[in-house]
Formats: C-alpha cells, structure tokens, sequence
C-alpha cells in the first residue's frame, strides 16, 4: 500500500507531506542523492505502507 501524499516545491525547497493517521514505526529516510524512503503500518490491522520517492537532482539533507 501507498500513502497520501502532498507534495509543494519553490525555488530552493521542496516540501513533502505524507498524509497517514495513526501511523506507528514510521521511518523517513532521506538520502543525499535525492531519494526519500518511508513506511510505517496503520489500521486496526496494522496494514503496511511504504513510499519511496525519486527527486529531481541531489538534495541537502541537514
């Protein structure tokens, strides 16, 4: 499964929301070469979701 997400850019920010209530063991991960990993379960059945998400270019990650 695949969460919503929302996704605004401006010139020298990019701005990512990912929509998923009640989300439990989230994990975001994002790399320097412009890669954003993330999962996490949700649901009374704990259904898994993950998102990996290729940029445009590199990104600065601080």
């Amino acid at each position: 499964r695949h969460p919503e997400v929302k996704w605004a850019q401006r010139a020298d920010n990019v701005y990512v929301t990912i929509l998923l209530p009640d989300a439990k063991n989230a994990k975001v991960n994002l790399e320097p070469d412009g890669v954003l990993n993330f999962s996490a379960t949700a649901g009374a059945s704990d259904n898994q979701y993950e998102l990996k998400l290729d940029l445009h270019d590199k990104v600065n990650v601080e």
